[in-house]
């Protein structure tokens, strides 16, 4: 309990303290340099914490790949959601070069030292979880021509919410739609995340993680749907195959 304490206090501070830098820097940037140095410190951010994780708790990522198929520098994440961990393993993965934004929910936008920040300044969308569907939509469309612009890669979780048991749930096809439609042609990358579910509150948290690999595997890129039974298709495919990818995962553990 002790180490677990010490390690958050040291997150917390780190996070802190990354926010005051970012956010006096954002101070006397443009829309554009505030874009970039959001992404530059999320990566920062994501690096140091998940660091701090694999020397105190022995947390480590595990990528496959059996495929050895490469994620192009501009198109769109799709991914099952099983924590909040999910984000910060996601920004280390794709990397700075991909500049990942990500649909999230508006109740993460203040009271999470730094991520909150980032959030709110950095290009990604937050939209309320019972708000009106048109105002999410509008959010979505906003962010998606934001990502086209800055060369970024947009990142949805099509569940919608976090699975709690670890199954993946119904792929929505709305926010993927507008991201596609107000985005321009992207190709689509479906991605496996494994092991989030199991520390996903804190007694699980406290005596489980580090014990086993957070897992992410690259399952299928996508070409540029060009409608939308094209992208219905698609993510019916891709659910069907994160869900294999997930029980032959747990089946091999």
């Amino acid at each position: 309990m002790l180490i677990n304490g010490i390690v958050v206090l040291i997150i917390v501070s780190m996070l802190l303290l990354l926010e005051y830098i970012l956010a006096l820097r954002c101070l006397f940037a443009d829309r554009y340099e505030r874009f970039h140095l959001c992404a530059k410190y999320e990566q920062i951010g994501a690096k140091i914490i998940l660091g701090l994780f694999r020397v105190f708790r022995g947390f480590r990522i595990r990528v496959h790949n059996p495929e050895r198929l490469e994620i192009p520098l501009r198109c769109l994440v799709i991914s099952n959601h099983q924590s909040l961990l999910d984000i910060l393993v996601l920004i280390a993965f794709l990397g700075i070069e991909r500049k990942p934004r990500f649909v999230a929910k508006k109740e993460l936008q203040y009271g999470i030292p730094f991520v909150s920040f980032t959030l709110r300044k950095g290009g990604h969308c937050l939209i309320k979880r019972k708000g009106a569907p048109l105002d999410a939509m509008r959010e979505v469309s906003k962010m998606a021509k934001i990502c086209a612009k800055e060369g970024a890669c947009p990142v949805i979780f099509p569940e919608g919410t976090r699975s709690r048991n670890g199954h993946v749930g119904e792929f929505h096809t709305a926010g993927v739609r507008k991201l596609l439609e107000s985005g321009g042609r992207l190709s689509v990358a479906a991605i496996a995340l494994e092991g989030g579910w199991r520390v996903a509150n804190a007694m699980d948290f406290l005596k489980l993680f580090g014990k086993t690999p957070y897992i992410v595997e690259i399952v299928k890129i996508y070409e540029a749907p060009r409608n939308k039974y094209d992208i219905e298709n698609m993510l019916i495919d891709a659910r069907r195959l994160i869900e294999e990818r997930i029980l032959e995962l747990r089946r091999l553990q």
